[in-house]
């Protein structure tokens, strides 16, 4: 594989969280997601659960 070819698969994923809570924000590539557990598993809500971004990333 070329180097050129290389680059154009190389991605860049950041996660970012807290030492408390579950709060989790992505930025891939240029965009910016936020995961969180549900109140009821100790979460705040702030976005979706990192279950759902995995059935989101299956059915992509």
């Amino acid at each position: 594989m070329s180097n050129d070819t290389e680059k154009k698969h190389e991605r860049t994923v950041i996660v970012r969280g807290e030492a408390s809570g579950f709060v989790q924000k992505i930025i891939a590539e240029r965009h910016q997601l936020t995961a969180d557990e549900p109140v009821d598993d100790g979460g705040t809500d702030q976005g979706p659960s990192p279950y759902d971004f995995l059935l989101a990333a299956l059915g992509a």
